[in-house]
């Protein structure tokens, strides 16, 4: 059967994590339907993104001090891979397994993992009275916001708040003489001091450093003051309430652009990005009616879709979804996760293609 989104059912937000504050800055739509579809994505991710979920539920185990060794390590890391290929089979992305064979530099990733056990065993010596919190929960006294601290290491004089990242920390950007720098991301700057201001709601201090780490164990500090940190809580309540009333007064806007919608997993249920592409032919989903459908002696399936005056060719569908497509007809498509050809308006179905009516 043909995906199909059905009626969507707006509702509120009830609360915002630091990680998701920035993404809804930039589209609070994607946030709204997140929401509408119970976060339940409409769309396969990389399986690069699906194993740094892997690798993150490790590095919050070894930061818990439930893995001490590499026994334990070992036996965690294909216990938890396991889990996710199965999760990944019952959604239908089988053709994600197995990961190993999936993602590219398995085996490094696998090796740098590794490496944080010492990372944490080699910790500078601490005072008897400092406390190590993994994956506490902080949340704002109104509940409006709220998300989990990978660590937050206490001292007696000094707070330091960590937060693994399993992917790029940094981004190249040109400073103001127009050279290249790189830069912590500004996404995990603003979680960063969301959660410091969450900190000091449940405490009544700040943290006194914050810092991202990566697989690599390089440790990133960002800078931050306490005006910063209650701006940005300040501006996330404001996000949350004005992302809300669209919903009572049933206005909603969206801003279809490559970085918003280039990794939106929710994009088949959006309507400003659907209208978007149907003139925008740079992203890798197309949208059009069926104008014809041709099966080839190998199997392969070609489509071709009318859209805006254009005739968008679709090759190597799978020849199981002819007999649909054939009987769509003159029926609207969209059509999801393609891979575009060197000739214009040609492009050629993957792993991930998924097709919506």
């Amino acid at each position: 059967m043909m995906n199909k989104i059905g009626a969507i059912n707006f509702k509120k937000i009830k609360r915002i994590s630091p990680s998701q504050f920035y993404s809804m800055k930039n589209c609070a739509y994607k946030s709204l339907l997140a929401e509408a579809m119970n976060k339940k994505p409409l769309l396969p991710v990389s399986a690069n993104a699906y194993f740094g979920t892997v690798l993150h539920k490790i590095l919050e185990l070894i930061s818990k001090g439930a893995i001490r060794n590499e026994e334990d390590f070992n036996t965690t890391f294909q216990e938890q891979v396991k889990l996710m290929e199965e999760k990944l089979v019952a959604h239908g992305y089988d053709f994600f397994v197995p990961l190993q064979k999936k993602v590219k530099d398995f085996i490094m990733k696998k090796i740098l993992l590794k490496d944080h056990l010492r990372f944490v065993s080699e910790r500078p010596p601490r005072a008897s009275n400092t406390k190590f919190h993994s994956e506490k929960w902080y949340e704002s006294k109104d509940k409006l916001i709220g998300g989990k601290i990978d660590l937050v290491i206490e001292a007696e004089n000094e707070t330091e708040i960590l937060d693994f990242k399993t992917g790029s920390i940094t981004q190249d950007v040109l400073d103001d003489n127009g050279e290249i720098i790189s830069e912590v991301k500004a996404e995990y700057k603003e979680q960063l001091k969301l959660y410091a201001y969450l900190y000091f709601e449940n405490t009544g201090k700040f943290p006194t450093q914050l810092s991202l780490v990566d697989l690599s164990k390089q440790k990133f500090t960002v800078d931050f003051s306490e005006q910063e940190c209650n701006s940005i809580f300040e501006e996330a309540k404001s996000l949350l309430n004005s992302t809300n009333n669209c919903i009572e007064k049933e206005i909603f806007t969206a801003n279809p652009t490559e970085a918003n919608c280039k990794y939106c997993l929710y994009r088949p249920a959006c309507s400003f990005y659907l209208k978007h592409i149907e003139t925008d032919y740079s992203f890798n989903d197309v949208s059009g009616s069926v104008q014809n459908v041709v099966k080839f002696q190998n199997g392969n399936v070609s489509l071709y879709l009318e859209s805006g005056g254009k005739l968008i060719t679709v090759s190597n569908l799978p020849s199981e979804k002819f007999d649909e497509l054939n009987n769509s007809r003159n029926k609207k498509i969209n059509v999801f996760n393609l891979k575009r050809e060197p000739r214009e308006f040609f492009y050629s179905a993957i792993k991930t293609t998924m097709i919506y009516e």
